[in-house]
């Protein structure tokens, strides 16, 4: 498999370490929508709920990546599932850690990124003003 080019909003958390020119250009889509589509099931929804914040606050999650992330909620679903039956499905684990390493939520992912942390004074303003 070839390997992708990473999205300009993953390459800037992690510090464009290959100093490569940045797309400057990539189309913007806007921020994604947090709640959940009505297309998920129930437990779905349950992941959705949990990811979806943490990506939007990330910069990651864009409103052109919510199927992407409707997929890996339903197929991780199927998965529990399945897991739940005794029928381990690999390649549907495969297909759902290639989805977690494109959005940055896998271990490796995280090491390529970088965020600042806030000072100690923001830190304690934040606790006082949200």
């Amino acid at each position: 498999m070839a390997n992708l080019p990473k999205p300009t909003a993953l390459r800037l958390l992690a510090g464009n370490p290959g100093k490569r020119p940045l797309n400057l250009r990539e189309p913007v889509t806007g921020e994604a929508d947090t709640q959940a589509p009505p297309e998920l099931s129930e437990a779905a929804c349950e992941h959705w709920n949990r990811l979806a914040p943490m990506l939007v606050k990330s910069g990651v999650l864009k409103q052109s990546d919510r199927d992407l992330l409707v997929m890996y909620c339903i197929g991780y679903t199927a998965f529990l599932q399945s897991a739940a039956e005794g029928k381990l499905n690999v390649t549907l684990m495969a297909q759902l850690r290639q989805a977690l390493g494109e959005m940055g939520m896998t271990p490796a992912a995280r090491t390529r990124i970088i965020v600042d942390k806030p000072t100690e004074k923001e830190d304690g303003k934040a606790r006082f003003f949200g």
